[in-house]
């Protein structure tokens, strides 16, 4: 059986962390890595399907950020959390006449 392959990440401000924080990272750090190796060599019936299609299909794991006021909303996806929210406020922005909201 091979030996399990371990990363190391520096965390910042590590002293900020309490136990159940580094917890909920491990196990969020755990979930991506299943999810990214899941099916990795098989690729399932829908992608399959939009391969035979003509379709070149990529996935990923992505940051999905929300911003509502009154009735409207907008959302943005981006690879990073700093991405997301800048693309964020420039879709917030535009509501904005001559910068008044």
């Amino acid at each position: 059986m091979n030996e399990p392959r371990r990363i190391a990440i520096d965390l910042p401000g590590t002293e900020a962390f309490r136990d159940d924080d580094l917890e909920v990272l491990r196990t969020t750090l755990q979930t991506i890595v299943t999810l990214s190796m899941e099916s990795r060599d098989e690729p399932c019936e829908s992608s399959r399907r939009m391969h035979r299609e003509g379709w070149d299909v990529h996935w990923g794991l992505t940051w999905i950020a929300r911003a509502r006021r009154g009735g409207v909303t907008e959302e943005a996806t981006g690879s990073t959390r700093s991405e997301v929210l800048a693309r964020l406020q420039q879709l917030t922005s535009l509501h904005e006449v001559d910068g008044c909201p």
